[in-house]
């Protein structure tokens, strides 16, 4: 560990990966975010890919307090427009989850009209098929 921390010289409070790492870990979450953007076209990736980038500035600011300060804003501002995204979806997935069970017990009901329209139909053709051949044996009687 010590000589870790020997070869990194001066170590930045705020990120504790030396510069070298915290690109290459930027630059693969940046890629894994981008296809998730592409595949599920939802803003958070792309907000939470701004948000991993924006801590590299800490490698090179870290001792400026006033842009750590605005460093730390956009950060907030980046999450909470993911937990809004992310929140947003959720209720559009609920909504259109309970359309689709109301859908799904309409077409239930209608299909169950039916059936029973049906048997009453078929008991009215059982009653009527013979009838015209009792008909016509009571005439033939005569």
């Amino acid at each position: 560990m010590t000589v870790f921390s020997e070869q990194v010289g001066l170590q930045n409070v705020y990120t504790p990966l030396p510069l070298n790492i915290h690109i290459i870990f930027s630059i693969f979450a940046t890629i894994v975010l981008l296809i998730q953007f592409v595949r599920k076209n939802r803003v958070c990736y792309l907000l939470a890919a701004m948000a991993i980038d924006a801590t590299l500035i800490t490698h090179f600011t870290f001792e400026n307090k006033n842009v750590i300060l605005v460093l730390e804003i956009i950060e907030l501002a980046l999450v909470a427009g993911c937990i809004i995204d992310i929140a947003i979806a959720y209720v559009k997935k609920r909504k259109k989850l309970r359309d689709e069970k109301k859908q799904k017990s309409l077409l239930e009901s209608q299909q169950k009209e039916r059936e029973k329209k049906e048997v009453i139909s078929d008991a009215d053709v059982l009653d009527k098929a013979f009838d015209s051949e009792l008909n016509d044996f009571d005439n033939s009687e005569k």
